[in-house]
């Protein structure tokens, strides 16, 4: 398996127990509805690094050309999808707080986590 599906099958096993983690606190926090919300863009997060760890995979495997054009190629794409999901959850009238809550917090804690493991390697 290549290091870039590998790195990105761990950061979607680590939001399997984070996400609904952050969902709870986030509602604890404030109302259901905005723990639903903050879930749904922790899954937008996991979405655009899973799809992007495959896409850098695959593209790793074509050339080294190839991987530069897609790692900055990509990183661009990712940004205008996450924007536009984010766009998109907000009109249909998700709670702001916990859709931002939900990306913000995933995006940070997902890179920092595989960033331990990576240099710890725990």
């Amino acid at each position: 398996m290549d290091v870039e599906a590998r790195i990105a099958g761990q950061m979607v096993r680590r939001a399997t127990w984070y996400v609904p983690l952050l969902a709870v606190a986030v509602g604890l926090a404030r109302g259901p509805k905005a723990g639903l919300a903050a879930m749904a863009g922790a899954g937008l997060v996991v979405l655009t690094m899973w799809s992007s760890g495959k896409f850098l995979s695959w593209s790793a495997r074509r050339s080294p050309n190839a991987l530069g054009a897609a790692a900055l190629g990509g990183f661009v794409v990712r940004l205008f999808f996450l924007f536009a999901a984010v766009w998109a959850l907000l009109a249909v009238g998700l709670d702001r707080t916990g859709v931002l809550v939900g990306v913000g917090a995933t995006y940070v804690s997902l890179l920092v986590m595989q960033a331990r493991t990576e240099l710890v390697g725990r």
